[in-house]
């Protein structure tokens, strides 16, 4: 019972007795009617976590989260952040790969309820799906090939080809990338894949001149590979803020999981050593990783469950 609906059984229990008090008769009065539960006692009929909850992820991206060929296992921050989660909210976890330019698709369809897989938390996707977070930030950067030494500010990326991913937040279509482009990168040819991973293997290759991303995403694949590397102070654009994608509509379950992001940048360390056991060399590069790349717990009232 909550304490509007303690006080209130309080003020009726007075009442009869106030009233066999003065009337001295044997009867007592018939009860008045139950208070109708607050909107904020109300549970929904059902929930995500009900069942098994589909989780669409990226399976080719090192650090976040990189899919064994053999194996089939995942291992990344982000899985490690979806079991936090389904410990935390007592759900079974269903990993489902999917590619950025779906993110928004498979929750409007629901093929998948939630989305964990570097998903920036911007003004237009929340015109779609409702974001949890943020859980992780980061600038954007360039990754090129280890011996690259023309590659070194924006003003030497003209004439060069550039590789990013459909769907991105550093995508052309992407609605309000355009400006950002031109004003980041105004003279470079930009080239899209389907992945990040795609766009490494082609920058190996010699096809592109560099790859433009997150620069947490790039740091990744550099932890994997030992002939690329991301351009040493070189950041561009304003923080990227991961965040949990959730279908719209579900703000109670949003909020469940935002509580549960809180704990997860709290002070038991659970951020911290997932970072440290996923990015090993820039934890041992940057002693001040957790104030670059960790959000504080109290901005997740900032940016989650908007119910615009």
């Amino acid at each position: 019972m909550s304490p509007i609906t303690r006080l209130a059984a309080a003020a009726v229990g007075g009442t009869l007795l106030l009233a066999t008090a003065c009337g001295g008769g044997s009867e007592e009065p018939a009860p008045g009617p139950k208070p109708a539960p607050s909107p904020a006692e109300e549970e929904p009929k059902d929930s995500l976590f009900d069942g098994a909850v589909r989780v669409a992820v990226k399976y080719d991206q090192p650090g976040f989260n990189f899919q064994d060929q053999e194996t089939r296992a995942y291992a990344g921050f982000e899985k490690d952040l979806a079991e936090y989660l389904s410990s935390e909210l007592q759900f079974t976890m269903d990993l489902k790969d999917e590619p950025s330019h779906r993110r928004e698709k498979v929750l409007e369809n629901g093929t998948s309820q939630l989305v964990i897989a570097t998903y920036s938390i911007t003004e237009d996707r929340e015109e779609q799906v409702d974001f949890a977070g943020p859980y992780f930030q980061t600038r954007q950067g360039l990754l090129v090939r280890a011996g690259n030494k023309d590659i070194t500010s924006r003003e030497t990326t003209a004439g060069k080809v550039i590789c990013t991913v459909s769907g991105s937040t550093s995508a052309p279509e992407t609605p309000g990338a355009g400006k950002k482009l031109a004003q980041l990168l105004p003279k470079a040819r930009i080239d899209l894949r389907d992945s990040y991973s795609q766009c490494v293997d082609q920058l190996r290759r010699g096809n592109f001149d560099a790859v433009w991303t997150d620069r947490a995403v790039l740091y990744g694949f550099m932890e994997r590979y030992d002939d690329i590397k991301v351009v040493e102070k070189l950041e561009l654009g304003s923080p990227q803020r991961y965040g949990v994608g959730v279908q719209e509509g579900r703000e109670h379950d949003c909020r469940k999981i935002a509580d549960a992001l809180r704990r997860f940048l709290g002070t038991d360390q659970d951020w911290r050593n997932a970072f440290r056991s996923h990015f090993p060399r820039l934890a041992k590069e940057d002693p001040d990783f957790e104030q670059h790349y960790k959000p504080a717990a109290e901005t997740v009232d900032d940016y989650s469950c908007s119910d615009d």
